[in-house]
């Protein structure tokens, strides 16, 4: 038979439980206001920034929110202005989430259509892709300490008449772009790009990624200047630790080396390419070989009899001296192409 002591007893657990819960509902909310401030923060820090009286960053229609469980910024459209090289970036609508854990860290998603001008020159370029994201990770003494982009499908256009006919026929299934301090050495900017199914006019599809270092490519002395991208020609210009595995048809290449740019811009160095083919037993048929993938095949096969063999894992090949001269792209006794000077 149960007595009122065990009802009264019963009784506490629940008063128990419900407070436990409150206590436990309330710390949480104090974290999550805690994770707010500290968002809002870095977001009124990002949008007052200026140069030369400029805006750097600004967000239409500001809004923070995301409670319980996250951070939600969103803005109905955003622009981003460097005064310095007079190029400006505009979009729609933007969606910036945090985790309420790491307030420094916002996953960023925009509208398919981004803007860039050139306020100086009217050169215009449009990029719209399916969906455009990544991630920014925010840092107290250099503000932005790392970030990644990425895009799905993208089309770009230009109202530049001989950048349209280059970019005419550009297409991907993804291109990504991730940037980061060196981790020996913070004043050098490590750089990583990568595309899918990338193709550009008459050439065959390629996918794969290159990285390097820009040495002094985040030194402070460059950050305060009117030309960060001169500045940088003039007290460096060094790029190092170039890696990259390019996929084209059935070849794989590998390119690493270093790279100096001049005062004129010109790029000048000595780079290793290894043009490798797969195992005979995972060969494509030449039946089954396409312009659109393999029309590289010919020209790739040319120049790896000037070079050396290597064998790089299960792939066999050849290894080639490609030289960099004022621009000019060099492999033995041919000329292979130039490469615009950086200004």
């Amino acid at each position: 038979m149960k007595t009122d002591t065990d009802g009264t007893k019963s009784h506490r657990k629940y008063l128990y439980l419900i407070g436990a819960l409150l206590v436990v509902f309330a710390g949480w909310s104090a974290f999550w206001y805690t994770s707010y401030t500290r968002a809002q923060e870095i977001v009124d820090k990002l949008l007052a920034r200026e140069v030369n009286g400029t805006r750097l960053v600004s967000c239409a229609d500001q809004s923070l929110g995301g409670y319980p469980f996250r951070l939600y910024l969103s803005c109905s459209a955003y622009e981003v202005n460097d005064p310095r090289s007079g190029w400006q970036a505009k979009g729609g609508p933007v969606r910036a989430l945090w985790q309420v854990y790491a307030p420094n860290l916002a996953v960023i998603e925009a509208e398919n259509r981004v803007d860039l001008t050139h306020d100086r020159t009217g050169e215009t370029f449009t990029m719209v892709s399916e969906l455009i994201r990544g991630s920014v990770r925010f840092s107290p003494t250099d503000f932005v300490k790392r970030a990644s982009f990425e895009a799905e499908k993208p089309v770009v256009s230009s109202n530049n008449q001989q950048l349209a006919r280059l970019l005419d026929d550009v297409s991907a299934e993804k291109i990504a772009l991730h940037l980061r301090p060196n981790p020996e050495t913070a004043t050098d900017l490590d750089l990583s790009l990568s595309a899918t199914d990338l193709s550009a006019g008459q050439l065959p599809l390629f996918s794969g990624q290159v990285s390097f270092t820009a040495v002094d490519g985040l030194s402070p002395a460059i950050r305060n200047e009117a030309n960060p991208a001169k500045a940088w020609l003039r007290q460096s210009g060094k790029i190092e630790k170039i890696d990259s595995q390019i996929e084209v048809g059935q070849k794989t290449l590998k390119l690493a080396g270093d790279v100096a740019i001049d005062d004129s811009g010109l790029a000048n160095g000595l780079l290793k390419l290894r043009i490798l083919n797969p195992p005979a037993s995972s060969a494509t048929a030449s039946a089954t070989l396409t312009a659109k993938r393999d029309g590289l095949n010919g020209p790739l096969t040319a120049m790896q009899l000037m070079g050396k063999p290597v064998k790089d894992g299960d792939l066999i090949g050849s290894e080639v001296d490609v030289r960099l001269d004022k621009g000019k792209i060099r492999t033995g006794f041919l000329t292979l192409g130039s490469i615009p000077a950086v200004q």
